[in-house]
């Protein structure tokens, strides 16, 4: 039944996520009363399958989106992951995403050259990875920029946008609406709190918090015990 919880489902997710469908047949099964979110989730997943290399069990939400402007495989999601998010991979950029992990609603990753997440990740609602700077810091370069967006092409100079890579560890969790900026390095099981802003490289194994982010504490040794292996695993 639509808008009941189920135990892979998410308290804050607008809708649910979808495994992989062809038709329209198929997205209509899955979303049987609302023909235009079937529509659309049939969208999401040509978009994905014809511009991401994806595992068989990744799901996706019709709030997903993806823009590669590169081949399919600089885009690399293992599964089983859930994406309701935004990724964006310019030119020869790539975005790899490890299986278990979660990139919530309104979430975007950017990357001009990487942008890397472990396994077992969550990236929760709002939160925005920017592996650049997306505008140049010179103000002519930077109302140049925004006039080629317009369609004005007559002033066709180089612009400076400066970029480095990301990289997020395996269990981390990366809170509500939290910003991580290029070059940072965050270590495994590493938590950052809700409204944060990481300018700077965190450890494995910390709870992280405020703007610019920095640690408030370690992880107890009991937050971070292994993983067990469900039966039969």
């Amino acid at each position: 039944m639509r808008g009941a919880l189920y135990p892979d489902d998410h308290a804050f997710a607008e809708g649910l996520v979808y495994p992989k469908v062809a038709s329209l047949s198929e997205a209509a099964g899955h979303i049987p009363d609302n023909e235009a979110d079937a529509q659309r989730l049939l969208d999401v997943w040509t978009r994905f399958s014809k511009g991401a290399v994806l595992d068989d069990n990744v799901k996706l939400g019709i709030k997903a989106r993806l823009i590669n402007g590169g081949a399919p495989e600089n885009v690399r999601i293992h599964g089983p992951t859930a994406i309701r998010g935004i990724l964006k991979a310019e030119g020869d950029a790539t975005i790899h995403i490890g299986k278990y992990t979660y990139v919530g609603d309104d979430t975007i990753l950017s990357a001009s050259q990487s942008i890397t997440i472990g396994q077992a990740t969550l990236l929760a609602h709002g939160v925005q990875l920017f592996d650049n700077d997306s505008h140049p810091t010179h103000a002519d370069q930077r109302e140049i920029q925004f006039r080629r967006m317009l369609g004005d092409k007559r002033v066709a100079i180089p612009l400076e946008i400066r970029s480095k890579p990301i990289s997020i560890g395996s269990r981390c969790w990366i809170g509500l609406g939290s910003a991580v900026m290029k070059g940072v390095t965050i270590g495994d099981d590493t938590v950052v709190a809700a409204q944060s802003v990481v300018t700077s490289d965190l450890p494995a194994g910390v709870v992280a918090a405020g703007n610019p982010a920095k640690v408030v504490r370690e992880l107890r040794p009991d937050e971070r015990l292994p993983t067990p292996n469900p039966p039969g695993g």
